[in-house]
């Protein structure tokens, strides 16, 4: 009887844990497919080098993808002009670092500056004055990438990045890119704040029942918008950490993330509802993304092939999530 239970509660326990992280566990079997399907057709797909180049260029979607997390985490909006900021930001701050450490810290103040100033626009247009975050924000990429446009119509794009965001962006310590440990730390920075901080409790609260957080005291407006503003800032960061990984800003160098950045959040599980805030889901969703396009280049598809493939996942996996919520 008492090895019944024991093994009753081991099943319980099981099915729970698979419940739980269902959603993460998909990515992660998703993954290892890609992997193993690669490997078979290639015979090197599963190198360390390989797989170390997938982790550090996932690294840049999930940067992005905590952009969308945190927005539709708050209230289930999107961000659209996440990457058209981050190209902004890189196309101004590579003249302002030139190559040196000493200008770094004014290019983090301008990043971070422009990334709330447009992050602010989004979120009263949003948050206060209740129009669509899709809209808004396809407007505001559009007013950004004229805003590019018109400077790189008069100016060329001139400067380097500084040598300590080289160092983090595209070296490595031993054989481990220094842009993964970035990530990693993030990655525990986001966790912490998502799930043991007031903040996050009240960003989930906002996203998962927005009346019953206004009910509990918790201005809802104002935290939408800040998640906006906050998202625009992170945006900008990434512009710098972009511009160390290629060595040069050009103008059309962030807006290819936009996409990989929400279907990332979707592999990863986060509702697209709201309230859910799971960033290691969405840093598997990304290496998701990032496996299938080296898989792609293995077989020598190229950028028709990528897209197509991450349609396909995207619809997958929103088609088990829709079917899994109408089952309940």
């Amino acid at each position: 009887m008492e090895k019944n239970m024991m093994a009753l509660n081991r099943r319980n326990s099981a099915s729970d844990f698979y419940k739980r992280y269902r959603k993460m566990i998909i990515a992660v079997i998703l993954i290892a497919l890609m992997y193993i399907v690669g490997h078979i057709a290639t015979g090197s797909f599963l190198s360390l080098a390989n797989v170390l180049l997938t982790f550090k260029f996932a690294t840049f979607i999930a940067l992005f993808g905590l952009c969308q997390m945190l927005v539709i985490c708050s209230g289930g909006d999107i961000d659209l002009s996440v990457g058209f900021i981050a190209t902004l930001v890189a196309v101004l701050t590579a003249k302002v670092m030139d190559g040196q450490n000493e200008t770094l810290w004014i290019a983090i103040l301008v990043a971070i500056g422009i990334g709330c100033l447009f992050g602010l626009g989004n979120g009263l247009l949003t948050a206060y004055v209740k129009l669509p975050s899709l809209v808004v924000t396809m407007a505001m990429a559009n007013i950004i990438q004229g805003v590019v446009n018109a400077y790189t119509a008069g100016y060329s794009i001139t400067g380097q990045p500084s040598p300590v965001v080289q160092q983090l962006s595209a070296k490595m310590t031993g054989i481990f890119p220094n842009i993964v440990w970035v990530l990693i730390a993030t990655a525990v920075v986001v966790m912490v704040i998502m799930y043991r901080t007031k903040i996050g409790v009240k960003l989930m609260g906002v996203g998962s029942n927005p009346v019953a957080a206004y009910l509990s005291g918790v201005n809802v407006k104002r935290v939408r918008a800040i998640a906006f503003v906050v998202s625009g800032a992170i945006a900008g960061l990434v512009g710098i950490l972009l511009i160390g990984n290629t060595g040069e800003a050009f103008k059309d160098m962030a807006s290819m993330y936009v996409m990989p950045s929400i279907a990332a959040v979707v592999i990863g599980g986060v509702s697209l509802n709201g309230g859910e805030g799971n960033y290691i889901g969405v840093i598997l969703g990304a290496v998701v993304l990032q496996a299938l396009t080296n898989l792609f280049v293995a077989f020598g598809w190229g950028d028709a092939g990528k897209w197509l493939g991450y349609g396909i996942i995207l619809l997958l996996m929103l088609i088990a999530y829709v079917r899994e919520k109408i089952s309940r």
